[in-house]
């Protein structure tokens, strides 16, 4: 089982810096540490970070503090099959979302939603699936 929550001496690269601030719901973090140039989800990073944004808002309002983060990968022959990333789960709600993150050498190209996920720690319970996706956008 993967560590419930990294430490911020733990941080070496812009992927660890990305995850760390995942875990914590800290957007505006995310926000400065992802390449402004890059598109996250076939979607500007502008608009990502908005969806992502409302989507880290529905954790905080179900009572979570930070998001437990387990390894897995793309269980879907017929799109991104076994490509890695995680899930990460509400520490009170349970509520989840399963992204793959896309990292060459300690830096992230790109970040979307599973719908075919394996986690790799099957004893986990999930709750409700948070979709960044379907956010809607704030005016």
């Amino acid at each position: 089982m993967e560590s419930k929550i990294q430490t911020y001496k733990d941080i070496k690269t812009q992927s660890d810096a990305v995850l760390y601030f995942l875990q914590h719901l800290d957007i505006e973090m995310i926000d400065s540490v992802l390449e402004p140039n890059r598109t996250y989800q076939d979607f500007e990073k502008g608009v990502f970070i908005k969806k992502l944004d409302c989507a880290l808002d529905e954790f905080i309002q179900s009572g979570d503090t930070y998001l437990n983060r387990y390894s897995g990968q793309c269980n879907s022959e017929s799109c991104n099959f076994k490509c890695k990333g995680f899930t990460f789960i509400g520490n009170h709600s349970g509520n989840y979302f399963d992204l793959i993150v896309d990292i060459k050498e300690g830096v992230v190209l790109d970040i979307y939603e599973c719908i075919r996920f394996k986690c790799f720690e099957e004893s986990i319970v999930k709750n409700k699936r948070i979709e960044i996706d379907k956010m809607a956008l704030p005016f």
